[in-house]
Formats: structure tokens, sequence, C-alpha cells
């Protein structure tokens, strides 16, 4: 079975060709995900859209960061003044996949992998949606709750939004293997402290123990006005693992995954303590 082929060359020409062949169309960033399936024979796709050539890659500074949905992993992993983000991206399978493979194409992966959405909602990242009729920049952690059902039919994910980073920021992500290996938990955690050594400012952001990564805020809430001790690592963590509601897969039990959330939200503070 054959597919038809299209590759635009700007994003205006990509949304024409969205608007004209609708839910239909399958849009494609670097590939690894969708070849793969039709690969395995798991999908056979009539209208193909390649994004490869409509201009939505690079990274650009002007106030704050925006990373086109394009931007290799290859890429986004030497964006050093996002340190969480650029290891979280070098950590994502090896050499071939991470020079194919895109920023805006790993957010849509289904959990347990799409590990980039741990680090950019640590940082605050929104994301811009473009369509025909105009576009919208909403924050990540809306567009992961959004309902891939809500999105228009018509949308393109065009750029990664993020602010000038501030604190201080780890990332730790656990596998079955070193490397190549969807996660069974993913921890990025951010904080801004005062000169008294206190917490005003936390984010803990959690992938593959949910439908989708998010915030567990309670956690976060939990860290505002505490210094970095071992009891208040210790409560957080606790909090973190009670509000993961993780799955059972092939990777790990939903239970497993859960105990391994508190150990690695308490290993991913301890880091920032050094």
């Amino acid at each position: 079975m054959s597919a038809d082929l299209f590759i635009p060359r700007s994003l205006d020409e990509a949304l024409r060709m969205v608007q004209t062949h609708g839910a239909g169309l399958l849009v494609m960033g670097g590939g690894t995900m969708m070849m793969a399936h039709i690969n395995e024979g798991i999908f056979f796709p009539q209208k193909v859209m390649s994004l490869a050539r409509a201009g939505l890659s690079g990274v650009y500074r002007n106030g704050h960061t925006q990373i086109g949905a394009t931007t290799n992993l290859a890429e986004v992993s030497r964006v050093s003044d996002y340190p969480i983000l650029a290891e979280a991206a070098y950590q994502i399978g090896g050499p071939a996949i991470r020079n194919m493979g895109t920023i805006g194409g790993n957010l849509y992966m289904p959990q347990p992998a799409g590990d980039l959405a741990v680090p950019l909602l640590a940082y605050d990242a929104h994301v811009e949606l473009a369509s025909p009729s105009g576009s919208r920049t909403i924050s990540l952690e809306d567009f992961l709750a959004e309902p891939r059902s809500h999105r228009g039919v018509h949308e393109l994910l065009v750029a990664v939004h993020l602010p000038t980073s501030s604190g201080h920021a780890a990332y730790l992500k656990l596998g079955r293997r070193e490397a190549n290996t969807p996660s069974v938990v993913a921890v990025g955690v951010r904080v801004v402290m005062d000169r008294q050594g206190q917490i005003s400012d936390a984010r803990i952001a959690l992938g593959a123990v949910g439908s989708f990564a998010f915030r567990a805020k309670n956690a976060e809430a939990a860290l505002i006005g505490q210094s970095l001790n071992t009891k208040s690592i210790a409560d957080v963590a606790q909090i973190a693992m009670e509000e993961s509601n993780p799955f059972t897969d092939a990777l790990a039990t939903a239970w497993y995954r859960r105990r391994m959330v508190g150990v690695f939200v308490k290993r991913t503070l301890e880091q920032l303590t050094k």
C-alpha cells in the first residue's frame, strides 16, 4: 500500500495542506515514532505530511528562548542555558534518533515516552499552536492535559517558548537500561531560593507516572518557605508519591512506579544540596 507524501516548504503551505486534508493527514516531525509504527504494520496512513522543510527548526533568543517544533533532539541537547532540558534530550535514544527526532514530536509521544515534557514543565514552558485562522500560545501544562479530541484538527505545534531560566534545577530518569529506553519514572525539579536559603518558588515535574507528564503541585507547595534538608526532602518525596497516578505496563507495575517516584524525587532534590 502506498501513501501520498507532502513536504511543505513553509508554515503557510503546511497549514493549507492540513486545512485541505483534515484529520486524514498524518503529520510527522522527524518520523521516529510514526515510521516505526508504519514499518511494523500497526497502521497504514494514506496521506502523510513531513514538516522537515517547513522552516520550523532552530533556537532563537530575544528576551526569552524559542525552540522551533522541528528542532532535532541533538540541537536541543546543546541548549546549555536550560541544562536539564539539554540533559533529558541527550538521554533519548542514540545519535541517529537524536538527529531525527524533534522536540515537537516528542511532546506528542504517549507515556512512558515523551521525556522532554518533564524538564519543560520545570522551566514553565509554553507552546505555540498555529491554524489557518490564527495562532494561540498556551502553557505546556494545559497543552498536555487538554484531550486531543479538543484540539483543533487544523492546528500544528510550531514552537516551544521558554522564559529566562532562574534558580537551580536537576533531572533524573529511571529506565531498564542506561540509554535508549522508555522511562519507569522521570523527575525534573527547579527551585528558587532567597538569601536565607529558603525556597521561594518550586517546580516538581513527573513523567511516566500518569496519562501525561504533570507538575506535582502539592509537593511544590510543601517546599515553599522550607530549606532543603533531610526532613523537608523526605516529606516532599512522600507527597509527590501520593500525587502520582501510575500505570502498569511491560516495564513496571503501578506499585513500583509509585515507589520510584518517592525515591527519585528524593534523589533529585538531594542533587540540589551538593
